[in-house]
């Protein structure tokens, strides 16, 4: 049980490495992405995964992983949900900005 617990977490953790590695290059999601915001002004997570052919459930948490990715690179900037928002709610209604620079 222990070892499972410890491959997930390797294997999590490289899986991070890797999404940093391609925001910073411009390569993979996070290159698709990022040209994506180049040509729109922001982005929600539901437009991101349609521009990018990604509109699946698991297509949308690879979105998620590569914009995250960006933001920690500083390529992107969040832009929260307005005060109030439902918790559930905030998912559709957070964007996703480039940062020009």
């Amino acid at each position: 049980m222990i070892q499972g617990a410890i491959i997930g977490l390797i294997v999590a953790l490289v899986m991070m490495f890797i999404q940093r590695q391609n925001a910073k290059k411009g390569t993979g999601m996070a290159g698709k992405l990022e040209r994506v915001l180049a040509e729109r002004s922001s982005l929600t997570l539901t437009e991101a995964a349609e521009a990018v052919g990604k509109n699946t459930f698991m297509g949308r948490g690879e979105v998620a992983q590569a914009l995250n990715a960006l933001s920690s690179v500083g390529k992107v900037r969040i832009l929260p949900a307005p005060e109030g928002t439902p918790q559930l709610k905030k998912v559709d209604l957070i964007r996703y900005e480039r940062i020009v620079g």
